[in-house]
């Protein structure tokens, strides 16, 4: 019998909250979802960021999450011609004495930002940019850029901004309330690392459990109390009659900042990454100077707040940001300036 492997001691869990904790969450969706004229969830700023009808707050922010980019033939020329687009890169991984790939060479990785990729492909970047027309992705899940050979950009990512993009949001939200270690986080559910549902598999498990096994089921994220809760979505933060259920958390600000989740190691795998990266997907103080939202199918996201703070979003430099209006469409085929059709 193997010993209940032991939470890490550098990752407190947070406290569950009850739903009624963001039932104004709820009701503002749903009131900003009945200002547009529809019943329920279509896409728009008014049924993603609770904005209300009439709206609280006095401006939205939507932040556009980093591309990723890759070169293939990473050398001193390149890194002085991609300075000129302002890349540098944050990790490198040296393929030249590798059977595969078949590119056998240095390559380079980092993230930039969508104003980027649309000046290399000839498109507009505007506060309503789909990233599908913006890069003129045809359906792929990377794009050639057309000034640099060996160099292309991926899809930004879904449903969380960066761990560093979301380090700097943070301190910028956090000087715009009078609470700021007083917070609520609200996460998505369907993470299997979050309830125990995610495993890992492969060659490298069996190697490093000495043969025991070849998948290992990995320890959840939470207390038990809170796992239950998942697996049968108790207690859960209900949005628009179930079409989204959020798990609300208390924050000192520690999480906004660094939004890491601990869990667990497996005593078979105890040097396996027992961590997982999320930034929430709702998030406000306790005074709502602002709210955030992360929708999971959009690759941005949204904060709604005074003036001062969505300027102060949309001026910094670590962040692309732009102003929206709670009528924007953010779905697929909303992009007007770089349109394409739906396929027939």
């Amino acid at each position: 019998m193997h010993r209940r492997p032991r939470p890490r001691p550098d990752a407190p869990e947070l406290a569950p909250l009850a739903p009624a904790e963001g039932a104004w969450v709820a009701a503002m969706l749903e009131a900003g979802t009945a200002g547009l004229g529809v019943e329920s969830w279509n896409g728009h700023v008014a049924t993603v960021v609770p904005v209300g009808n009439p709206a609280p707050y006095e401006s939205i922010a939507r932040i556009f999450h980093p591309v990723p980019w890759h070169h293939r033939d990473w050398d001193e020329d390149a890194a002085a011609r991609l300075r000129a687009f302002g890349l540098v890169p944050e990790e490198q991984e040296d393929f030249r004495d590798a059977l595969w790939p078949a590119d056998r060479t240095l390559h380079a990785y980092g993230t930039t930002m969508w104003s980027q990729v649309a000046a290399d492909r000839g498109t507009v970047f505007h506060a309503g940019a789909q990233w599908a027309d913006l890069a003129r992705a045809d359906g792929n899940d990377s794009v050639s850029s057309t000034r640099e050979a060996r160099l292309e950009y991926g899809s930004p990512e879904q449903g969380q901004l960066s761990s560093p993009a979301m380090a700097t949001l943070a301190e910028v939200l956090l000087g715009h309330t009078e609470t700021p270690q007083d917070l609520v986080l609200g996460l998505w559910p369907g993470r299997g690392w979050m309830d125990g549902g995610s495993a890992k598999f492969g060659p490298g498990v069996f190697e490093a459990t000495g043969g025991k096994a070849s998948s290992v089921q990995m320890p959840p994220a939470f207390v038990p109390s809170t796992t239950r809760a998942l697996r049968h979505g108790a207690g859960l933060l209900d949005v628009g009659d179930g079409f989204r259920e959020y798990l609300l958390l208390a924050d000192d600000g520690t999480r906004l900042r660094h939004p890491v989740w601990a869990r667990a190691a497996h005593p078979l795998l105890p040097e396996a990454e027992p961590t997982e990266e999320q930034s929430p997907n709702l998030a406000w103080p306790r005074d709502r100077a602002w709210a955030l939202a992360s929708e999971i199918d959009f690759d941005s996201t949204l904060v709604a707040g005074s003036t001062e703070l969505i300027r102060a979003i949309c001026t910094h430099p670590g962040l692309e940001a732009a102003v929206v209006r709670p009528e924007t469409d953010l779905t697929a085929f909303a992009d007007t300036l770089n349109h394409r059709s739906p396929s027939p």
